[in-house]
């Protein structure tokens, strides 16, 4: 096999590979215990202070503070490469926190978000008319997932009438 031919052989495998990665770099990732469920997290949230987790679902809220930023996120199972899915599997609402400024257009509304973070604690706020204690986790390191859209195909016969000519 020549040279340029093992190049891009090479170059399409390591793309590939790095296709399949997670999303969270490696190190980051092995400070997270991955046993903790989050459903068990709102259940006993003492227990869980202190731990550090890795958590993902779909962006509700982005407020701007003095120094920080603070993120309201419906929770979702991660799937494949830590991606949230199923969001009608979502066990509840937590808080990420980041140090400093994050845009609300960038980190806006209904973008899906994977964190690490360290569980800070709990704080009490209302959805609606209701109570809520949302866990509040200090982000280490998150990625913000693209928008996707579905590709639509229509096929159809009939006739169409241009106005104007």
């Amino acid at each position: 096999m020549n040279r340029p031919l093992k190049a891009i052989l090479a170059a399409f495998i390591l793309t590939a590979l790095a296709g399949c990665a997670p999303v969270i770099s490696k190190g980051v990732l092995e400070t997270a215990d991955r046993s903790v469920n989050f459903a068990d997290i709102l259940k006993d949230p003492p227990k869980y202070t202190g731990r550090t987790v890795v958590v993902g679902g779909a962006i509700i809220d982005a407020r701007n503070l003095e120094d920080w930023t603070e993120i309201e996120v419906l929770q979702m199972p991660l799937g494949y490469r830590l991606k949230p899915v199923r969001p009608e599997e979502s066990a509840g609402r937590f808080i990420l926190v980041f140090k400093g400024f994050k845009d609300p257009a960038i980190y806006g509304a209904g973008k899906k978000i994977t964190a690490v973070g360290k569980i800070e604690g709990f704080r009490t706020g209302s959805v609606g008319k209701m109570t809520y204690n949302y866990p509040v986790i200090s982000s280490t390191e998150d990625y913000l997932w693209q928008m996707e859209y579905e590709p639509s195909i229509g096929i159809g016969v009939g006739v169409g009438i241009i106005h104007g000519f």
